[in-house]
């Protein structure tokens, strides 16, 4: 059993970060390469486009601050979106407009994915890589983890600890904890799930230290896989992933 959590499966089409304002985006950027997907900057939408007309195909998502003005996102989605393996169901704005009229005239539009504030780098990363995949890689029984904050409960070998579920999947999660066991350690897990609870036992797979660089999860902690979940709760899971998905929506 590893130490170490897998690597990431590397994408062979860009993201195209489109920040004119300069905001935290290019920043939350360079940590798309964790995911395995390389990103490209553009400061101003004239360069975007360039750099679409450059790249043809090779351009798996846009990625745009919701400030843009309805015109700008015309101009994206005639310039760019067809260079982008999904059109504009692959594009993702960033704090998008929060007006009923603005936001039906997007989805209109064909774009899907959104990012409110506040976030942080583990959505960040999740929204994006979502714009990459196909419906089916977003089935929850697929083994897609969604970045969340769920406060838990663990039994440890030395006594119970209150700790932080971080990503969440049918089949496992990252648990955040200050001194997390070593690998092939059992645990039992208590965490509320949507109106209920959820007790399982798990299995630690790898343990992570504090601030590894390039993380989108800074804190110490563990990835676990579950153990003799029940198909109910198995059901469970994959609904609240399901719901969590959906909050990425548009």
């Amino acid at each position: 059993m590893s130490s170490t959590p897998e690597a990431a499966v590397r994408y062979d089409r860009y993201a195209l970060i489109l920040d004119p304002e300069r905001t935290r985006l290019g920043i939350e950027a360079v940590g798309l390469v964790d995911r395995g997907i390389d990103p490209l900057y553009a400061a101003d939408p004239n360069e975007a486009l360039l750099l679409a007309q450059q790249e043809g195909h090779r351009l798996g998502a846009l990625v745009v601050p919701g400030s843009l003005s309805m015109a700008t996102f015309d101009a994206l989605i005639a310039e760019v979106a067809p260079e982008l393996w999904a059109g504009a169901g692959a594009i993702v704005i960033v704090d998008p407009p929060r007006d009923r009229g603005s936001l039906r005239a997007l989805c209109d539009r064909g774009i899907r994915w959104a990012l409110r504030e506040p976030y942080d780098a583990a959505e960040f990363r999740f929204v994006v890589s979502a714009a990459f995949a196909t419906d089916d890689k977003l089935d929850p029984r697929r083994g897609l983890r969604v970045p969340i904050h769920l406060p838990a409960r663990v039994e440890l070998p030395g006594g119970p600890a209150d700790a932080m579920v971080r990503n969440l999947s049918v089949g496992g999660a990252f648990v955040a904890l200050a001194e997390p066991p070593p690998p092939r350690t059992e645990i039992a897990l208590e965490l509320c799930l949507g109106e209920g609870e959820l007790r399982c036992r798990a299995s630690a797979v790898y343990r992570q230290p504090a601030g590894v660089p390039n993380r989108a999860i800074q804190e110490a902690g563990m990835g676990v896989a579950f153990r003799d979940v029940g198909e109910g709760d198995s059901k469970r899971l994959a609904e609240f992933v399901r719901e969590r998905v959906g909050g990425f929506r548009l």
